[in-house]
């Protein structure tokens, strides 16, 4: 099931193709396995964050992480997103035995059997995941919604009879005989037809009367002395000197652009050379984890994005955002193999204080040296992360001067 052949999640090859022997393995395969799966589950995609928690239950028979029970539980919910209601069912009843006080687990027995319309037994398990959990908000909202679900259709038979009924002796009554027309004549109305607007006052609706006896609608609006004395002296003002509203012209823009209106200099060019460049031949030393070697960038790939340079209105912007994937490896001392990996930048830009990664080792869980590959790649305060942020602030102060 988790083969490399038409896998779709190959980014997660290397925790689905893992097959960890050692207790201590095994725990952190399961951990990072459920991370992966919540973050999947985040993201609304399902059929990933299935197969993940799947792997995760699978690797782990003897339950060495203590975490089995949660796996069902998540993967439950990520059944019950894809209108699985029977397996949902079924991972969530297996969640309970792992784990017989965990709520979450009677929590997602109780939403699968309402899609079931099982409403007594939903509201059974809701019962025992109140006894667990009291102050736990979403079961006593999911009990209220079980309880009105139970309600209604309780009365859906009663209201269909009625309904029908109704129907029939609405039809009956709407067989009528035509009645002949008879022309009446319009009596006249001997009373006023209307009022002085002096008699209207403020008691007809849509008018008022002014201070100085004037009858006007509410839309109407004076201002009083003391509003008038707040607001002041808006009446416009004529400009001596022109050059006191000019906008200041910021350097760099085009000798044309002399209104300083919106301009946009393309940079996509000279950033995108400019990083590859920054990335050529880096590399550090590796000593770590009893293992002596050198840590380097082989290549950067998948670089997509764009930069430009922004005028507007006498400021200078600096724009950039960008992706790129830098293919490291690994060279032990006294070893001919390298050890390969990828570093994948998801979001540099200039609206992203912290760059988003992720790291993809294929042998993390195979062999040592792919193990300290996953872990220097990483960490943030690794000797090859620091020289990569130093690097990627060159081309900020760079791209800065422009």
């Amino acid at each position: 099931m988790f083969d490399n052949n038409g896998l779709p999640f190959t980014r997660h090859s290397d925790v689905l193709n893992a097959d960890p022997v050692e207790k201590e393995d095994v725990v952190k395969l399961v951990e990072e396995i459920k991370r992966r799966g919540n973050a999947a589950f985040q993201q609304k995609s399902l059929p990933e964050a299935d197969v993940l928690y799947s792997k995760g239950i699978q690797c782990d028979p003897e339950n060495f992480s203590n975490n089995i029970h949660i796996l069902y539980a998540n993967r439950s919910a990520a059944k019950l997103e894809m209108g699985k209601v029977e397996d949902a069912l079924s991972d969530a009843e297996s969640s309970i035995k792992f784990e017989p006080k965990y709520t979450k687990g009677y929590f997602r027995k109780a939403q699968s059997l309402v899609k079931l319309c099982r409403y007594q037994e939903a509201l059974d398990a809701t019962d025992i995941a109140r006894n667990l959990e009291p102050d736990n908000k979403s079961v006593c909202a999911l009990l209220k919604q079980i309880s009105d679900s139970k309600m209604k259709d309780a009365t859906k038979p009663m209201n269909g009879t009625t309904s029908k009924e109704q129907r029939k002796s609405q039809v009956t009554r709407t067989q009528s005989v035509k009645q002949p027309k008879t022309q009446t004549q319009a009596q006249p109305n001997t009373g006023p037809l209307a009022e002085d607007d002096e008699s209207l006052g403020g008691s007809v609706r849509g008018y008022k009367k002014l201070a100085d006896g004037r009858v006007t609608t509410f839309f109407h609006n004076e201002l009083d002395e003391q509003t008038k004395q707040l607001i002041g002296d808006i009446a416009p003002k004529p400009v001596n000197d022109p050059n006191a509203v000019q906008i200041k012209s910021v350097e760099g823009a085009s000798a044309w652009n002399q209104g300083n209106t919106f301009e946009e200099r393309n940079m996509t060019a000279w950033a995108k050379e400019r990083i590859e460049s920054l990335f050529r031949d880096l590399s550090v030393p590796f000593d770590e984890a009893r293992l002596k070697g050198q840590l380097s960038v082989e290549s950067i790939m998948d670089l997509n994005g764009d930069a430009s340079v922004a005028f507007l209105r006498g400021s200078k912007r600096y724009i950039y955002e960008f992706s790129f994937r830098l293919k490291c490896n690994l060279t032990i001392q006294g070893r001919d193999q390298k050890t390969e990996g990828n570093l994948q930048f998801l979001d540099f830009s200039s609206d992203n204080c912290d760059n988003e990664v992720e790291v993809n080792v294929s042998s993390r869980y195979q062999t040592e040296s792919g193990k300290a590959l996953h872990a220097s790649l990483t960490s943030p305060s690794s000797p090859l992360r620091q020289e990569i942020a130093k690097r990627l602030d060159m081309f900020v102060r760079e791209f800065s001067t422009f």
